[in-house]
């Protein structure tokens, strides 16, 4: 029965809701009545601005984004912000138990203000992350639909209802849509249904009573995967009315995995908390022994030993590593780099091997034709008069890309090579595709390297041609005959001599190469697996240029100075891959061979392992090759980055140590497996990602320096000060003010410095799992050491001055003024010393090796932030040491009648810290210089 479609009386919404269950068992003409579509028009641009507003954007359901409020309660479930809880909890008790004093109150003060400042700051930078992360995310994927009767690039989020979309090999459909046309169309639908073998698509009416969605072969549904083919279809459900939709609503979001990075700081931190306990008890009991001389009450001791023990973990070390993933995704986005995984960019930095492909990314992806072969002669392109003869129908026919009126390109780079010498010939590719219709095809696939298309060339008479262009390795074989002039005669051995020759010249010449043939068919039967690619007739050749990259060459050089290997993978023939890979300078006299896929394939995996060894460049490789490479490389316990485009390259950029996809030819499956994303498809990029990779593993490995460093100087210093002199350096208050300034304050900016250009004259690490400590254990040691020798130094010295040189005061006065100026000795050295060292650690002035075997500091560049806050924390810890007896009582040491020298003693001491340090440092780079030569 004819169903009243008329939109007067029912909307388009309440028309897709009536049909929900039939899409599969309508003709394509119904359904289209039913969506007010046109498949040869599409929807006008008004007609689908409107019914995006009517139905909304093609999105699917996103899980609620945390607000400020929960991420800062969430905050406070860190176990460091626990731990300082708990002991100021306990500190409470107890002093509330003893009537607590004003250093108690003070000590807990502090306690609140790091718990609290350290929450502040973790929660701002979190949600700066969520941030970052949604804007990655909404990053968006284009499709192609028609629309005012051309096909356009439009963002999936724009599509409608009554869309008509194209998809191909490596797409992900982009909504719920019948299938009007295909070509051997294959979808992977295992992430609506589970089954993981990709289903034959067809694009003919079903019967109604096959309900289920496996059984629905004439639809394809949104998010699922082309493996194969290509189709034409027509939308009729979008974003949460899809059926991926309606399973994402019921979807909660998945619990965040910590990074690699972030699991070797945890360990740290817990490695330390343990150490921390074992210390506090130490302090604790030694001190407690010797109370008779300190004094203190056993709350005091307990706060001390607490403190101490708290001091001792680098507590804003998690929010440094944090800050410097999310300035590092920033800054890395602003350089075409997208990271996808905030792992990868600590991968990145570890990165000792790139496997690249050639076109795009060593390339311009600027294709032309330069010349052309035919007739048993060459042709430069721009001396060619070409007419519609049967080359120029393959050109136009066995290809997909169009150039629009506004001069839009869609398609493959290659093809586009040929529509726009078609162009420049005056030649209307686009009226011969009318009239010439295409029947059938067989889609190009990596292992062929050939496509073929079937058009109807004289309807009258039923005469087909089969068209195939692709690699002369596949097509050269199936070749009998050959046009000769206006003739086709058999081919023969001197044809094939001939035909190779060229080849050789125009490979020499870094062409890629490009054959021609054709197939006469008398008839056709679609229905039957018909071979139309053997017992070809061969018509021609062309020679398509793809400039190298300007800035390529500089970024290889760059690549090898910093200790990275750069491999070319390539399906072109294998002496245009070594002539590009010589200009490139990847190909040199160590690596002075080419293997090919052929090769490989006769190659034992020892053998293949060994010719590693000799080769950069591989030709003519498929997608199982590449995977291979990278598995043998990573054998050799390489750290290995591969990029990729194709969905066939999806197994390689997973096998890789960090896969990288192409921004702007890349399929949308390689770009959802990847890790990181060119969006500019260019190997510079890869060079400048791996240049902030290793400056946040640099950021981190300062910060860990610096802190761990400060940190047990403190603790040592109390140690020594309690067992030589029975004395306690320094109270709760004075360790709490030191985690406050220099963690908290002081810490975090170092990991916000800005890039070093050095650390890429610097090798990549030897192997995955390298130590957070390598490189910098002897920089601890040392700014431990000289931290403690001159805090204990200044109490020394004060202890000795105010007992030798001030006999006018008496015992008791003697005492306590010695033990007053010997603690604000040792408090200056302890909380000014790292104020000043973490300029240093600002890792500009860190010296280097460079490539040249020279110790040198690179350029320096302010840190406004850490000049901002290391001013801040000179002032606020000046504060604390004015000459008020009040404020002195506070943090339980003597700065009124300080005498001169003993504040220049402590001030100088002070001083030489950072001067040992940098001294020291340069010392021993330079010494590992001399090794190195």
């Amino acid at each position: 029965m004819q169903e009243n479609l008329n939109k007067n009386t029912t909307s388009l919404a309440d028309r897709i809701d009536k049909y929900s269950k039939k899409w599969h068992a309508l003709s394509n003409e119904r359904i289209l009545k039913i969506l007010e579509s046109n498949q040869i028009t599409g929807l006008s641009s008004k007609e689908a601005q409107k019914r995006l507003d009517e139905f909304g954007t093609n999105c699917l359901p996103k899980p609620k984004k945390p607000n400020l409020v929960k991420i800062f309660f969430k905050s406070f479930l860190d176990p460091l912000s626990i731990m300082m809880a708990i002991a100021g909890l306990v500190s409470l008790i107890i002093g509330l138990i003893n009537q607590l004093e004003a250093p108690d109150i003070a000590g807990l003060v502090i306690i609140c203000v790091i718990i609290l400042t350290n929450s502040f700051i973790a929660t701002i930078q979190e949600y700066k992350a969520l941030n970052q992360k949604e804007a990655i995310k909404n990053n968006s994927v284009q499709a192609i639909v028609l629309r005012d009767s051309k096909q356009i690039k439009i963002s999936i989020e724009e599509i409608v209802p009554g869309d008509i979309i194209y998809t191909k090999s490596g797409d992900y459909v982009p909504a719920d849509c019948r299938i009007i046309e295909n070509q051997m169309l294959k979808v992977d639908e295992s992430a609506l249904t589970g089954e993981n073998e990709a289903v034959d698509k067809v694009d003919e009416i079903l019967d109604e009573n096959q309900l289920v969605l496996g059984d629905q072969k004439n639809i394809a549904f949104m998010s699922t995967l082309v493996i194969e083919g290509k189709m034409k279809g027509v939308v009729f459900n979008t974003g949460r009315e899809s059926e991926i939709g309606k399973i994402a609503t019921k979807i909660s979001e998945t619990k965040k995995k910590k990074t690699p990075l972030e699991k070797k700081v945890a360990k740290l931190t817990l490695i330390i908390g343990i150490i921390s306990i074992i210390l506090g008890t130490i302090i604790f009991t030694i001190a407690y022994l010797n109370n008779s001389k300190i004094n203190e009450s056993v709350y005091q001791l307990l706060l001390v030993a607490v403190s101490s023990a708290i001091s001792i973990i680098p507590e804003s070390l998690t929010i440094i590593v944090k800050i410097c993933l999310m300035i590092a995704t920033k800054k890395m986005a602003t350089k075409n780099v997208m990271i996808k995984k905030p792992k990868s960019i600590e991968t990145l930095g570890n990165i000792n091997v790139i496997c690249s492909d050639k076109t795009g990314t060593l390339t311009q992806n600027k294709m032309f034709v330069d010349s052309l072969y035919f007739n048993n002669k060459v042709f430069n392109s721009k001396d060619l008069d070409l007419t519609e003869d049967p080359l120029v129908r393959c050109m136009a026919l066995c290809n997909d890309a169009i150039i629009n009126k506004k001069g839009e390109k869609i398609g493959n780079a290659t093809d586009l090579a040929l529509v726009s010498l078609l162009v420049e010939q005056k030649i209307n590719y686009l009226t011969m595709r009318r009239k010439y219709k295409r029947v059938d095809e067989v889609p190009f696939d990596s292992k062929r390297k050939v496509m073929s298309t079937v058009n109807l060339i004289d309807s009258e008479n039923g005469q087909y041609v089969a068209y195939t262009k692709g690699a002369m390795d596949y097509l050269l074989p199936n070749c009998k005959h050959i046009v000769d002039g206006k003739d086709v005669r058999p081919i023969n051995d001197d044809d094939i001599a001939n035909i190779k020759d060229q080849l050789l010249r125009f490979a020499k010449k870094g062409m890629r190469t490009l054959g021609f043939a054709k197939k006469d068919l008398e008839k056709i039967d679609l229905e039957q697996d018909y071979q139309y690619e053997d017992k070809l007739v061969f018509m021609g050749l062309v020679g398509i240029i793809d400039p190298p990259r300007e800035e390529v060459k500089h970024s290889v050089q760059e690549a090898h100075d910093s200790g990275v290997r750069v491999i070319m993978i390539t399906g072109d023939h294998k002496v245009t891959a070594f002539e590009i890979a010589s200009r490139l300078g990847i190909a040199d006299e160590t690596y002075n061979d080419v293997i090919t896929g052929a090769e490989i394939e006769t190659l034992s995996r020892e053998d293949l392992k060994n010719k590693l060894n000799q080769t950069n460049v591989f030709a003519r490789v498929n997608p199982e090759h590449k995977a291979l490479i990278v598995d043998l490389l990573q054998d050799q316990n390489n750290i290995v980055a591969m990029t990729g485009d194709g969905v066939n390259d999806s197994p390689s950029l997973v096998k890789a140590d960090v896969g990288i996809a192409m921004g702007i030819t890349g399929t949308e499956v390689s770009k959802k497996v990847s890790d990181v994303i060119l969006t500019d498809d260019n190997f510079k990029s890869i060079i400048s990602g791996i240049n902030s990779g290793r400056n946040v593993y640099e950021k981190i490995k300062y910060s860990i320096s610096f802190l761990i460093a400060a940190n047990i100087s403190q603790v040592l210093t109390i140690l020594l000060v309690l067992g030589i002199f029975g004395q306690l350096a320094l109270n709760s208050v004075n360790i709490l003010f030191h985690i406050f300034v220099v963690e908290t304050i002081v810490a975090i900016p170092i990991g916000m410095q800005s890039e070093r250009n050095g650390v890429m004259l610097n090798p990549p690490p030897t192997h995955k799992k390298e130590s957070l400590f390598k490189g910098i254990l002897v920089q601890i040691i040392l700014t431990t050491f000289f931290n403690t020798f001159f805090a204990v130094l200044n109490f020394a010295i004060a202890e000795i001055y105010m007992n030798n040189f001030n006999v006018s005061l008496s015992a008791e006065q003697l005492k306590n003024f010695a033990t007053g100026y010997a603690k604000a000795g040792a408090y200056i050295c302890i909380m000014f010393s790292p104020i000043f060292y973490a300029i240093l650690f600002n890792n500009k002035f860190m010296p280097i090796l460079n490539s040249n075997k020279k110790v040198v500091v690179d350029k320096y560049k302010p840190n406004k932030w850490l000049i901002i806050l290391i001013t801040f924390s000179i002032i606020i810890t000046a504060l604390t040491m004015l000459p008020f007896e009040g404020l002195n009582v506070f943090f339980d040491f003597k700065t009124y009648n300080l005498p001169a020298g003993l504040a220049a003693i402590f001030v100088i001491n002070t001083l030489l810290v950072p001067l040992f340090i940098f001294i020291t440092n340069w010392s021993f780079t330079k010494i590992l210089a001399r090794q190195k030569k």
